[in-house]
C-alpha cells in the first residue's frame, strides 16, 4: 500500500536560492532558530520592487537574540561568523510581549533583525525601501512612509549618522543613518531592526512578514539574474537533474551520483538520518506558462528508493505542503505524489530533504531524479474534421408538399428549430443527442429543444383515433336528420 500523509507546515527545513553570488541561501519563511518561538509560514512579498534597506551586499538576517552574543544566544560574542555566514533566518514574530496579529500566537517579534556585511558599528548605511517621507524620529528609530502607503521602521541606526529629518521626502535607495546599536539604555547587538506595517484585508492594520520582500530585494542587490530557469507549459512538462531549474543544496557532498540507471541515465541520492534541520536537500523550481491543476510524479529507481519517511515539501498557488512519502513501495519509475493547483508563473517549486527522522545506520536512501507535472483540467477542444458536407449515402427523403396549407394563404411554415439552433439531423449511432455531448468522432451537435430523433421538426399531426371518432359522429348526425 502507498503511503503519502500530508501534514502541516510548520517544519523546519532549510531552502536555498538561485543567485549569482553562489554562497546566497536562505531558510523558508516561519522557520526560526530552534526554541525562538512559533514562526509565520508567509510567502507573501509585501512590499514588491522595494529596495533592499542595506546599501551593500553581503548582510545576514537572523536572530540578534538567539544568535551568538545575543541573550539566548548560547555563548560566544556578536561577531562570532555564523552571525556573518549563510543562510538567512527568519524571526519575525520571534517570542516578544508586542502585540502583531499576524503571528500565530498573537504576539511576537514585529520585523526582522538584519546584521550587516561586517562586525562594526556605524560604518554601513541604512537605505529608503522606496519612495515617501520621514514622518517620525525617535531616540532610535526611524519611520518612512512610502508613497504606497507602506510605513518602513529602522531601528537602531547612529543618531549622529542621520541624513534626514521629519518631513524629508526620501528616494528609494537614499541613505538614512548608519547600522549600529543604539537602543537608549538597552544593550543589543550591531544590527538593524526592519519592519513593515500596513493595512491587511480579513487582519487590519499590522505588522507583517518582511522576510520574502527582503529576500527579493536582495536578490536584486546581488544581481540575480531575473529570467526563470525555464518555462512549464501549458500541458505540462519533465524536469531532470540536469536541468537549470533542478539544484542540489545544504552539504552537497553528501549527494552521489549513479550513473546508467534513473531518468536520462544518471540520478543523485542521499542517505536518510535524523536531525531538527536538514543536511543536505535538493529542489525542482516551477514556473508556469499556464496557471491550473497538474498531476506532479517523482521517478524513483528501486535500489536508491528505501526511506519510508521520505520529506517533500510542495510550494504552489502561495502555499505549501509536506508530504511524507514512503519511498521503498512502487518506487520503480513514475510516482505521483498527488494534484495540486499551481499559479501562473514561478515562486513554486519541490523540495526533497535528507532530515527524514529515521536512524542514519539503517542507511536508507533517498533520491533526486527527475520531476514530472502533467495537466489534468485541460479541455481539449475536439477535432471536428472536415467541413465539407457529409455523404447521406442515399438522395434526400421527399417529406411532402414544399409547404403545408394552413388553410388562409399563410406562408410556408418554417420547418427548422424553433430555438433557433441547427436543424442538421444527429448522426451519432445510438440515439438521441438531446442535453449530453456528441459521441467520439460527432462532427456536429444537435441543440433543438425536445427533439427526440434526429428528424426535424414537424406541425404536430392530428391523431387517427381523433379522425375515427369524428367521422363516426358525423354518420350518427345525418342518420337521425333522415
Amino acid at each position: 500500500m502507498k503511503k503519502i500523509y500530508l501534514a502541516s507546515m510548520l517544519f523546519a527545513l532549510a531552502i536555498p536560492s538561485i543567485a549569482s553570488a553562489q554562497s546566497f541561501q536562505y531558510n523558508p519563511p516561519g522557520q526560526l532558530k530552534a526554541g525562538s518561538g512559533t514562526g509565520r509560514v508567509d510567502d507573501t512579498v509585501f512590499v514588491p520592487g522595494m529596495r533592499y534597506p542595506i546599501e551593500n551586499a553581503p548582510s545576514f538576517p537572523n536572530s540578534q537574540v538567539w544568535g551568538k552574543g545575543g541573550l539566548n544566544g548560547g555563548g560566544g560574542g556578536q561577531c562570532d561568523s555564523e552571525n556573518y555566514s549563510y543562510p538567512w533566518w527568519d524571526n519575525f514574530c520571534e517570542t516578544r510581549s508586542w502585540t502583531v496579529p499576524m503571528c500565530p500566537g498573537g504576539t511576537g517579534h514585529q520585523g526582522q533583525d538584519i546584521r550587516p556585511a561586517t562586525c562594526e558599528k556605524n560604518l554601513h548605511w541604512a537605505v529608503a525601501a522606496e519612495d515617501g517621507e520621514i514622518t517620525n524620529i525617535g531616540t532610535y528609530t526611524v519611520t518612512l512612509v512610502g508613497e504606497s502607503g507602506t510605513k518602513h521602521r529602522y531601528l537602531h541606526m547612529e543618531p549622529s549618522s542621520l541624513q534626514v529629518s521629519v518631513g524629508s521626502s526620501v528616494s528609494r535607495g537614499d541613505r538614512l543613518g548608519r547600522v549600529s546599536n543604539s537602543f537608549g539604555d538597552t544593550a543589543t547587538t550591531i544590527h538593524l531592526h526592519y519592519d513593515i506595517f500596513q493595512t491587511v484585508a480579513g487582519v487590519g492594520q499590522s505588522y507583517v512578514p518582511p522576510y520574502m520582500s527582503l529576500v527579493r530585494s536582495y536578490e536584486e542587490l546581488i544581481g540575480m539574474p531575473a529570467e526563470p530557469c525555464g518555462i512549464i507549459a501549458e500541458e505540462g512538462g519533465i524536469i531532470d537533474d540536469d536541468s537549470k531549474c533542478f539544484r542540489l543544496a545544504g552539504k552537497t557532498q553528501f549527494w552521489r551520483t549513479l550513473d546508467g540507471e534513473g531518468h536520462g541515465g544518471r540520478l543523485y541520492w542521499t542517505y536518510a538520518f535524523t536531525n531538527a534541520n536538514p543536511s543536505a536537500w535538493a529542489q525542482w523550481d516551477f514556473e508556469f506558462a499556464q496557471g491550473g491543476k497538474y498531476r506532479l510524479d517523482v521517478y524513483l529507481t528501486p535500489s536508491e528508493a528505501t526511506s519510508t519517511k521520505t520529506r517533500y515539501v510542495v510550494r504552489h498557488s502561495g502555499s505549501m505542503q509536506e508530504l511524507i512519502v514512503d519511498l521503498s513501495e512502487d518506487n520503480n519509475g513514475w510516482r505521483s505524489l498527488g494534484e495540486f493547483e499551481f499559479a501562473q508563473g514561478g515562486t513554486q517549486s519541490l523540495s526533497v530533504y535528507d532530515n527524514t527522522g529515521e536512524d542514519g545506520d539503517l542507511q536508507l536512501k533517498i533520491p533526486a531524479d527527475a520531476v514530472r507535472l502533467t495537466r489534468t483540467d485541460l479541455v481539449i477542444e475536439p477535432d471536428m474534421g472536415t467541413t465539407e458536407p457529409m455523404d447521406m449515402g442515399s438522395d434526400p427523403v421527399d417529406l411532402g408538399s414544399d409547404s403545408q396549407d394552413m388553410g388562409g394563404g399563410s406562408s410556408p411554415v418554417d420547418m427548422g428549430s424553433t430555438g433557433g439552433g441547427s436543424s442538421q439531423p444527429d448522426m451519432n449511432t445510438g440515439g438521441s443527442s438531446q442535453g449530453g455531448t456528441p459521441s467520439t468522432g460527432s462532427t456536429t451537435t444537435t441543440t433543438c429543444g425536445g427533439c427526440a430523433t434526429g428528424r426535424k421538426n414537424q406541425e404536430p399531426s392530428v391523431p387517427v383515433e381523433l379522425l375515427v371518432l369524428g367521422a363516426g359522429a358525423f354518420l350518427m348526425r345525418r342518420r337521425k336528420r333522415s
